[in-house]
């Protein structure tokens, strides 16, 4: 039988099961909230990512705080193999055992036992032969448990480090120099510590003067021998004999390939002479492998040619900076410290030139870049600059286009990119300052290759008109005049204009673009009836493409250059011969930067007076009587290159040299 709930039963049944419904649909929220961000802190991101960027305290809290919220984690041996490591980092050896010991037999690892025994060998000095037998019955049982297999990168090293201690308790050193002799052999430079070196160092002061005898005969011609010298070289320079000491010590740093033992070797010198020991030797850091490498190659070229001109080829030490500020940093580091160069050429790109020099001008060894990012010079006291830069080219272009050629308003057509906007900023202000006028200027996309919305802008035409109603405007627009004026319009239609006045309100048009933009925009200005006006381009400009490819679109047009293949300059001339001789082919101007900026250094090392950094840096500063084949003759007193800019015209490849001209000094940069 069916009962009916009355219409107020119903409702008040309505609003019951409503409010109930509501009450647990924020609670299914909470709970879901509270879930997700249980979720989002059980992980051990936090304390990873601390811990990469160098930040081991904050790294240490994370580590505590996760090991106490999350005991069930399944990342918690994780957490304390990481927690233990960065503690033995610190040397908190007993710190580190506590939290390895926390796990059971069954949680540890191969990783965990690894830093174990380190923990437990640190924590017992290692070169103690009294060790408790305790201690080396318990590393040598967890030892059994582990292989080298294991593991990979700078825990292999690890282990190769605890073995050959572990040889050494057992009263085995030369079998420990063994093992550590496979640690240098597997590990390259860049991923070998100074633990092993160091190591090798502590193993050699406690043999026997027969076992030391035995050490040097096994291992003369492997990478072992670095640290036998270097031991040998200290034990001559304890015992007075600092001939033999400096004699070991120098041939070794300009043999060896490993920074550790350069680093070894120049503090060394440091005690022999009684002062910072530096090579008579220049550094050169370049992107010798990447996307860069063929630009590197082109100015060690160029440094190579200067150096066999001067027979001084061990003059210069070449570093790979990999076109990464971090690696670059590291090079950087690595030829101050290590190599103890007087003086560095480089980096080539803008982004490793940043980061290297403050680095440079921190140790005050002094540093010549060739590369044209931002305000370098002004990094410091000890930077320096050779690179033919954007406000040295458009003052150039400027003052040859305003007071030889008469010219006095413009357009600019630049890239939308950084390089481009600045080039264009710098142009304007350029001509500006001189009282020329800037009509217009349109930007374009980085890949295009269509340019007639622009090109229709720079004339004053509506690009989103149709070419119909353009005309008819255009007629409307004649047909108003000769009602104002009369037949007297007919005396000087647009057609028949003088052929040598330019069609548009403006007289010359700079595109601060490159050849192969130019070989494509060239032609298009001639489709879209731009007349009779003067282009002006920069050093990009400079490339047989454009002369083949858009020849008779370019023609007289000029461009600003650091370095012209064309020059009767007899030091230019012999330069050109030299390289076509060396490398068959001409060189551009990279090549001949390079070349001056070694030969800037050469002229500065032949002064006897010239024996520190400090040295090569006063005599940067007073540069006199240099006369280089990219026009750069001096360094101002910011440290940015005095030179001479070459404007050439695209129709007769011919020098117009304004610099000369004008004696125009540019050594300001103010990007």
């Amino acid at each position: 039988m069916l009962k009916f709930i009355s219409p107020t039963s119903f409702l008040l049944l309505t609003v019951v099961l409503a409010t109930m419904l509501l009450m647990t649909i924020p609670a299914f929220g909470v709970a879901t909230e509270l879930g997700n961000a249980a979720s989002a802190s059980f992980s051990l991101q936090p304390a990873q990512a601390r811990y990469a960027a160098g930040d081991r305290q904050g790294a240490l809290s994370e580590l505590r705080y996760y090991i106490l919220s999350y005991p069930d984690s399944p990342e918690l041996v994780e957490a304390h193999t990481l927690m233990a490591r960065i503690l033995i980092e610190e040397q908190r050896y007993g710190d580190a055992l506590i939290y390895l010991n926390r796990l059971g037999a069954q949680q540890q690892n191969s990783l965990s036992k690894l830093l174990m025994v380190t923990a437990l060998q640190q924590q017992g000095n290692w070169l103690n032969s009294a060790v408790e037998r305790q201690q080396l019955s318990q590393v040598e049982e967890i030892m059994s448990q582990l292989n080298k297999e294991m593991f990979v990168g700078a825990d292999r090293q690890l282990y190769d480090c605890c073995r050959a201690t572990q040889l050494v308790w057992q009263k085995q050193p030369l079998q420990a120099l063994i093992v550590l002799r496979g640690a240098l052999d597997a590990h390259t430079e860049e991923t070998m510590d100074s633990s092993v070196f160091n190591q090798i160092g502590l193993i050699l002061r406690g043999l026997t003067p027969d076992e030391l005898a035995e050490a040097k005969f096994m291992f003369a011609a492997t990478p072992l021998n670095d640290a036998i010298v270097i031991f040998s070289a200290r034990q001559a320079l304890n015992g007075g004999d600092m001939k033999t000491a400096q004699k070991l010590t120098e041939e070794l740093i300009e043999t060896t390939h490993r920074r550790e033992v350069r680093i070894n070797c120049a503090q060394l010198l440091d005690q022999i002479y009684g002062q910072p020991w530096q090579r008579r030797a220049i550094g050169v850091i370049l992107p010798m492998t990447g996307r860069y490498a063929p630009f590197a190659k082109l100015v060690r070229q160029g440094i190579e040619l200067a150096a066999e001109q001067h027979h001084a080829q061990d003059l210069f030490v070449f570093v790979d900076s990999y076109a990464d500020k971090e690696r670059g940093a590291q090079a950087m580091r690595d030829l101050i410290e290590g190599h103890r160069v007087m003086a560095i050429i480089g980096p080539l790109t803008g982004s490793v030139a940043w980061s290297v020099a403050d680095i440079a001008d921190h140790a005050q060894v002094p540093l010549l870049t060739l590369s044209h990012r931002g305000d370098l010079p002004s990094r410091g006291r000890y930077i320096f600059r050779n690179c033919l830069t954007v406000e040295q080219q458009v003052q150039a272009l400027a003052e040859y286009a305003i007071e030889v050629l008469g010219l006095n308003t413009y357009a600019i057509l630049s890239p939308d990119s950084d390089d481009g906007t600045d080039f264009a900023a710098k142009f304007s202000a350029a001509i500006e300052s001189r009282g020329g006028d800037i009509e217009h200027w349109q930007q374009f996309a980085d890949q295009d290759t269509d340019f007639r919305r622009q090109l229709l802008l720079l004339k004053g035409e509506d690009p989103d008109a149709p070419p119909e109603e353009e005309q008819e405007k255009l007629n409307n627009e004649v047909e108003r005049e000769l009602d104002e004026f009369g037949e007297e319009i007919h005396a000087l239609p647009v057609e028949e204009l003088p052929d040598w006045l330019p069609n548009v309100d403006f007289e010359a048009l700079f595109v601060p673009a490159y050849a192969d933009v130019i070989a494509m925009l060239a032609p298009q200005l001639a489709f879209y009836d731009i007349k009779n006006v003067q282009l002006l381009g920069i050093n990009g400009w400079n490339a047989p493409q454009l002369f083949q490819q858009a020849g008779r679109y370019t023609k007289g047009a000029i461009f600003s250059d650091g370095f012209y293949l064309g020059s009767d300059d007899p030091v230019v001339v012999d330069f050109i011969r030299r390289y076509q001789q060396h490398y068959g082919d001409k060189p551009s101007i990279l090549e001949a930067q390079a070349y001056d900026c070694a030969n800037i250094m050469f002229q500065v090392m032949t002064q006897p007076e010239v024996n520190s950094s400090e040295a090569v840096t006063d005599a940067l500063n007073m540069l006199d009587g240099f006369h280089g084949v990219t026009g750069v003759y001096g360094f101002d007193a910011n440290g940015e290159a005095l030179r001479k800019v070459v404007v050439e015209s695209v129709s007769t490849q011919e020098s117009l040299n304004a610099a000369e001209k004008f004696q125009l000094h540019l050594p300001q940069v103010f990007e």
